[in-house]
């Protein structure tokens, strides 16, 4: 597990870094970035793919949690800036997910 925790602190570090530098570069206009690149093919299948991942880890908070903890799922959007650290302290619990009967 510390391998997994250690995994995680170093991709959130790089993920800060890398947004950081994004928006003291270019600012907070991702969202337009992000829908004229469905234009080319590539970035297309990409952000599509970003997008899809970020709304079924949403589903799988909202899942997972009980309660006013579901709306640990809406910062999602914000990508593994939120993902990470939400992984990283969910190595801590021993929640088990039952499949519902």
């Amino acid at each position: 597990m510390l391998i997994i925790r250690s995994a995680l602190v170093i991709a959130w570090l790089a993920i800060v870094a890398v947004t950081v530098h994004a928006i003291t570069t270019l600012g907070l206009s991702a969202g337009s970035v992000f829908i004229t690149d469905f234009s080319h093919p590539w970035r297309a299948q990409i952000n599509g793919d970003f997008g899809l991942h970020l709304l079924l880890i949403m589903a799988w908070i909202a899942y997972r949690e009980r309660g006013v903890r579901r709306l640990l799922a809406l910062p999602v959007v914000l990508g593994s800036v939120y993902t990470l650290p939400y992984l990283f302290a969910a190595t801590f619990t021993k929640k088990r997910v039952t499949p519902a009967a």
